[in-house]
């Protein structure tokens, strides 16, 4: 019998989800909003969160393929760089949230990935 891995969106508490979004911004706004921001402005970043390491791309399934083949696993925080909230990106997640499959953190536009 095939054994499974949960899924951890959904084995996260809020109280989780909640600090690794916290850390993701925290790096940001700390280490590379200085150096991202105007240069990459519109672009998404993609946080690893337990080395600080980021990649930088066009979307935001982009940035979080770039840090994958990277890093493999660990904890990611995905967001837009600059000050405009990405409306599309919180509808996606609203949705799943809706549908039970993601945790949201509409207010910064921010996905947090603890895989």
């Amino acid at each position: 019998m095939p054994t499974t891995t949960p899924n951890p969106l959904t084995t996260m508490t809020d109280e989780e989800h909640e600090a690794l979004t916290n850390r993701g911004l925290a790096i940001y706004e700390e280490k590379l909003k200085p150096i991202l921001e105007p240069d990459f402005d519109k672009k998404y970043v993609a946080i690893h969160v337990d080395t600080e390491d980021y990649t930088v791309a066009d979307s935001s399934g982009d940035a979080m393929r770039a840090m994958r083949k990277r890093r493999g696993e660990g904890r990611l925080v995905i967001m837009r760089i600059g000050n405009e909230p990405e409306w599309r990106l919180a509808a996606r997640l609203l949705a799943g949230q809706m549908a039970g499959q993601t945790k949201r953190c509409l207010a910064s536009g921010m996905m947090a990935f603890p895989w």
